[in-house]
C-alpha cells in the first residue's frame, strides 16, 4: 500500500514563492510525464487554457489514454468545441460531455495522472484559474489517485447513461 502525499499548489501573483508550486505548473507537467492515461473532470475550459489542449493533444500522441469529462460542452465556447472535437479524433481520447439530466453539474476541478498523482483544486481550466485568480488545490501522490480516477470512471459512465437515456427517449 502506497503511502499517500499532499503537496500544497496555488494560483495568484501575490501567493507564488518558491516553497508554494502553482496549479497550472504541476497540471501541464502531470499531462507532459503521463504514460499511460490521464482522467481529467471539469466544470469549465476556456480559451485562456488553449495550451492544457495542446499538452494532451501530445499526450494522445504518445499514445497515452484521455478521458476527459466537462460539464455541458454544447454549452461551451465554439472554438473550445472545436478543439476538442479534434482532440477527439484520436482513438486513445475520450471526451464526454457531463449533462445530468436533474439539473446538476459537474462542478469538479481534477486531473489524474496513471492513476498515482491527482491534482485537485478551486481553479477551472481558464487563464483566470490558472494565472490571476486566487485559487488554492493539492497534488495528491498514491492510492488515493487511484481512487479518484475510479470516481471519474463512474461519472463517465453515468454521463455516457444520461446521453444514451435522452437519446432514446427523443427516437
Amino acid at each position: 500500500m502506497t503511502k499517500n502525499r499532499i503537496t500544497l499548489l496555488v494560483t495568484g501573483l501575490e501567493l507564488f514563492h518558491p516553497k508554494v508550486r502553482s496549479i497550472d505548473a504541476v497540471i501541464k507537467e502531470l499531462i507532459q510525464e503521463s504514460r499511460k492515461e490521464l482522467h481529467i473532470a471539469t466544470y469549465l475550459l476556456t480559451i485562456g487554457a488553449s495550451h492544457i489542449i495542446e499538452e494532451l493533444e501530445k499526450a494522445a500522441k504518445r499514445g497515452v489514454k484521455v478521458i476527459f469529462l466537462i460539464d455541458r460542452l454544447e454549452s461551451k465556447n465554439p472554438v473550445i468545441k472545436k478543439k476538442l472535437g479534434m482532440l477527439d479524433e484520436y482513438p486513445n481520447v475520450d471526451i464526454i460531455s457531463f449533462s445530468d439530466p436533474k439539473g446538476g453539474h459537474l462542478h469538479a476541478k481534477v486531473l489524474v495522472m496513471d492513476r498515482v498523482k491527482a491534482v485537485i483544486g478551486s481553479a477551472n481550466l481558464s487563464w483566470g484559474g490558472m494565472v490571476v485568480n486566487y485559487e488554492i488545490g493539492v497534488l495528491l501522490e498514491g492510492e488515493i489517485a487511484w481512487k479518484i480516477a475510479e470516481v471519474i470512471d463512474r461519472l463517465a459512465i453515468i454521463a455516457k447513461k444520461h446521453k444514451n437515456h435522452t437519446t432514446n427517449r427523443h427516437t
